[in-house]
């Protein structure tokens, strides 16, 4: 088994660009963590004695939790599974819950691995977004993470927002750079169904970026972040001195996991599952003994289909011979056919044994995907052979 997800679906006050399931409704936080110890106490029943490498807090907020609620889901976890000596275990933060006190108790509590949503350190971005915390809070947040011993510190960071100029996206980098992180995240906006920002969209009040606009933002992230030491490992990640994020890598590599808390998933290698999107559901479901989850057994195209998505994000790419190995002489056949197109246009590169997309051309890996992909006749998604 490769990591554990929990899922904490609460929030301060709902960002206007987020589509991940949480609620506002912090007096249901007691309620929601009885279940999910619950949960995490039956589930370490079916998995008994296999060794984790990760452990993720995210959300929602984690750090909203109380010290005793954070307590009460460790002591759960550290009774149900085994760790790793070395095994990265990461809380999502918001900047403003970062203060000295918490931070030292995170570290007693054996958080080594801190993912700070600091998004822009522009007040106008910030208040657009409808984020709780100011750019200070930001900037302060990280320095006090360092102070308090974290060396394994990844920040988030979104480009392409509306009104945020090159010049202004530069100054993110630039400060983000300054600070002691390890890893930055960096995500283009997007639209997502639902939110307040596709609500503004539809009616005229807030447009996306120029194409064109995009494509430089991207460009010059790779450019800053590059030049300051970090190596670019997968499209919205960048680590400097190897602190890549091995609960990411998890997913990538295809490995399985455990995901717990309304809405998450699990892989087991062979199936998915995920949680219901309902913090009533999930707590009356624990409460009755109901299922709160639905799995589904993937056919071989559905996991190539998956592999691709998730190794091609890596600078790494995908490999042949597991292609040929997992999902049979076809499936190697049409990768190898399509994949030379690319290959010979410069978007794709051999890198030892396996095939990888430019990293300079991360931005068209949906296209390159399209091709790669197979439908039920042998061919590629959109019908040409």
């Amino acid at each position: 088994m490769g990591g554990i997800y929990i899922h904490i679906p609460f929030c301060r006050q709902a960002c206007r660009y987020c589509d991940f399931f949480f609620r506002v409704s912090l007096g249901h936080m007691d309620g929601f963590v009885d279940q999910l110890v619950q949960e995490i106490l039956l589930r370490g029943k079916e998995h008994p004695g296999d060794p984790m490498q990760t452990l993720y807090l995210g959300g929602g907020t984690p750090s909203l939790l109380s010290p005793g609620q954070l307590e009460r889901i460790l002591g759960a976890i550290h009774r149900s599974f085994t760790f790793r000596r070395d095994a990265e275990i990461t809380m999502e933060c918001n900047p403003d819950d970062l203060d000295p006190l918490f931070l030292d108790r995170l570290a007693n509590q054996g958080f080594n691995r801190l993912s700070i949503g600091v998004q822009s350190f522009h007040e106008r971005d910030l208040q657009l977004m409808r984020r709780s915390h100011s750019s200070e809070q930001a900037e302060r947040s990280v320095k006090n993470a360092a102070t308090a011993g974290f060396e394994n510190i990844t920040m988030d960071l979104i480009y392409g927002i509306p009104g945020q100029s090159s010049f202004e996206w530069e100054e993110n980098l630039a400060r983000a750079i300054s600070l002691p992180i390890a890893h930055l995240s960096a995500y283009h906006l997007t639209f997502e169904n639902g939110t307040v920002f596709d609500h503004w969209r539809k009616k005229g009040r807030l447009l996306p970026v120029p194409e064109e606009e995009s494509l430089h933002q991207y460009e010059l992230l790779r450019e800053h972040l590059l030049a300051a030491g970090f190596e670019h490992y997968e499209i919205s990640n960048f680590a400097r001195g190897g602190k890549m994020s091995e609960h990411n890598m998890i997913y990538w590599n295809g490995m399985p996991y455990l995901g717990m808390g309304p809405s998450a998933h699990s892989f087991d290698g062979t199936a998915r599952s995920w949680n219901i999107s309902s913090l009533k559901g999930y707590v009356d479901g624990m409460k009755a003994g109901k299922g709160i989850s639905q799995a589904e057994i993937l056919t071989t195209q559905e996991r190539y289909h998956d592999y691709l998505i998730t190794s091609l994000r890596t600078r790494w790419g995908a490999d042949p011979g597991h292609i040929q190995t997992q999902f049979g002489d076809e499936f190697r056949d049409h990768f190898d056919r399509k994949a030379r197109l690319f290959l010979e246009e410069g978007s794709m590169w051999i890198t030892g044994q396996r095939v990888a997309i430019q990293p300079n051309r991360w931005l068209i890996t949906d296209h390159i995907l399209r091709e790669l992909f197979v439908d039920q006749h042998g061919h590629s998604s959109h019908g040409v052979p």
